[in-house]
């Protein structure tokens, strides 16, 4: 083993530009970071050849005296800290003084700086890390940085950058990233001499997502704002139905700061759950203040990742915060005994009738021959006429009809029309009671044991679920390894649905009790295509109202559809 010594200070900066710059656009985060941090309220950013050519940031910021130019570009020699106390309240974007080092450090850098109300400002060109020259340069107050040839002398780091297309669209998203946070700024970014974005000053946040988001999803955009002692969250999200197939639009600021951060995400997602699909994501910016000592911004050299102090509480205020504005009240929900309109809407509804010598508790579940996928065959007999619509005044819901004996059409007393989706309201009214009754439900034990064949990975998941499907009714016994032996159900479902049930929960994956009980809930709700009369679709909704979530079935998927004048307008084309 050789000797320890100390490494060169080119080596030095070139290891630390490893950290610091990742790509061209880590060059764009840091420069504009500088700009806003100078005070600047216009920053304009070029581009060339995705930012390995040329990546230039001019803005009218406060400017450095030459001396400070030299200091700018030496490591670890900032203007933003003094002491251990500033580095625990740091509130600025740069603090480290690594950046502009390790950017000079891997391409030729020109810092051109003049400080407001001088007529004259200086320059200074770096190779490589070694100072080429220096000098005067006639300027407006501000400062002008001109990165060219990124990682050309670190072929191993160059050849790991994408096309420049690539290259070019993620600076646009930091640059994007930055605008969101600096209202007050006008910023515009330039690429191959074309301007991509353009942010002015004192826009708020919904005018500037307007520019970079799809006008739908902007229009829905719903306001976030919680306030809790020294501690704020707000900002903007979308409504679950809007929701994407990719995470790229969750977007979170710490004290402005842009952050990349698990306990944000994990606070996002669950203001959320039971409103998505699990391969769904919701969309919003999310701006989080709070004190500077509540959170430690110096644990990566890139500045974008932080640690909170109280993780449950920052978990906790964004949960909140997000999931009371994405609530909503598609019905008036009356104030009504749960006996006045019965689950189908008449008493003499037909229910799972008890086994032998045993009484089984009601569920909310509909006609037997409400099981089938398609409606039933009419023959040659002409259809029925419409009847016409029902109101129910304590609902404040009139029944309009059935659409493909699919979804349930209402009118509120608004003169609103909604659109019921009649198994995903059945499943989430049955998911409910369900759970209400954990702990409670009964096990039937059946006449002939039921077999089904297991692969390893099925049966390692059903040893995971085992002790929770027991809880809830299920008798198993396991036999050769790969046998499951299905012995009793719980009293609430038929055999079919029992091991269709248990067939999905293997398939799905089910691994918790929500998991377990949606795949029993699916399982034994009314199935689309199935005909309702107009008092078991009015009993439904009545069921529907008196469910914590209304809105969206387990699976989370949404369960009413809302259409006003202004939805039915856009259909049509009228605006």
């Amino acid at each position: 083993m050789s000797s320890i010594r100390v490494l060169p200070p080119g080596l030095q900066n070139q290891i630390a530009a490893g950290e610091v710059v990742e790509r061209p656009s880590s060059v764009v985060k840091e420069l504009v970071e500088n700009s806003l941090d100078a005070g600047a309220g216009s920053v304009q950013v070029y581009l060339e050849q995705g930012g390995q050519a040329l990546v230039e940031v001019v803005d009218d910021g406060a400017g450095m005296l030459p001396d400070d130019m030299a200091l700018a570009v030496t490591r670890h020699a900032t203007s933003k800290i003094f002491s251990m106390q500033d580095l625990a309240s740091v509130q600025s974007f740069g603090f480290r003084g690594e950046a502009l080092p390790s950017i000079a450090s891997v391409s030729r850098l020109r810092l051109s700086s003049c400080v407001q109300g001088r007529d004259e400002g200086s320059f200074l060109e770096i190779l490589y890390g070694d100072h080429l020259e220096k000098g005067p340069e006639a300027m407006d107050p501000g400062t002008k940085v001109k990165v060219q040839n990124l990682l050309a002398n670190i072929p191993a780091r160059l050849k790991f950058l994408k096309t420049k297309n690539t290259e070019a669209r993620k600076c646009s998203e930091n640059f994007i990233r930055l605008a969101l946070a600096n209202l007050e700024v006008d910023l515009e970014l330039y690429s191959e001499g074309r301007s991509l974005h353009r942010f002015f000053a004192n826009e708020n946040l919904k005018e500037r997502l307007s520019r970079v988001w799809p006008e739908q999803l902007c229009r829905d955009l719903k306001d976030v704002e919680l306030d809790q002692g020294d501690f704020r969250v707000h900002g903007v999200a979308s409504s679950p139905e809007n929701a994407q197939a990719r995470g790229e639009r969750m977007l979170f600021y710490v004290n402005n700061r842009a952050v990349k951060d698990k306990t944000l995400i994990s606070a996002l997602k669950q203001a959320y759950k039971g409103r998505l699909l699990s391969r769904e994501y919701p969309q919003a910016v999310i701006f989080l203040e709070i004190p500077p000592e509540e959170v430690d911004v110096n644990v990566h050299p890139a500045k974008s990742e932080v640690r909170f102090r109280n993780e449950k509480h920052v978990f906790s205020l964004v949960s909140r915060a997000v999931g009371k504005v994405l609530d909503k009240n598609y019905f008036q929900v009356p104030e009504m005994p749960a006996e006045e309109v019965d689950v189908a809407g008449r008493a003499d509804s037909p229910r799972y009738g008890p086994g032998p010598g045993e009484t089984r508790p009601e569920m909310p579940v509909f006609r037997e021959d409400f099981r089938h996928e398609t409606a039933p065959d009419y023959g040659d007999r002409p259809p029925k006429k419409p009847a016409p619509p029902v109101h129910a005044p304590d609902m404040g819901l009139s029944y309009l009809g059935q659409v493909e004996n699919n979804y349930l059409v209402f009118l509120n007393s608004s003169g609103r029309l909604l659109v019921v989706d009649q198994h995903g309201a059945h499943e989430r009214v049955v998911f409910e009671y369900l759970k209400n009754r954990q702990g409670s439900v009964q096990s039937r034990m059946l006449a002939m044991p039921m077999q089904i064949e297991l692969h390893q990975a099925e049966k390692n998941l059903l040893e995971e679920i085992w002790s929770m499907l027991r809880s809830l009714g299920f008798v198993l016994e396991l036999h050769d390894e790969r046998l499951l032996q299905v012995k009793g159900l719980p009293d609430i479902l038929t055999s079919g649905e029992g091991i269709e049930a248990l067939r999905s929960m293997l398939e799905d994956k089910a691994r918790d009790m929500d998991g377990i009980l949606i795949a029993m809930a699916c399982r034994t709700s009314i199935k689309s295509g199935s005909s309702m009369t107009r008092d078991e679709a009015l009993g439904l909704a009545h069921k529907l109202m008196q469910c914590k979530e209304m809105n969206f079935c387990p699976h989370g998927r949404p369960i009413c559809m809302d259409l006003g004048g202004k939805e039915l307008e856009r259909l049509f084309k009228r605006r």
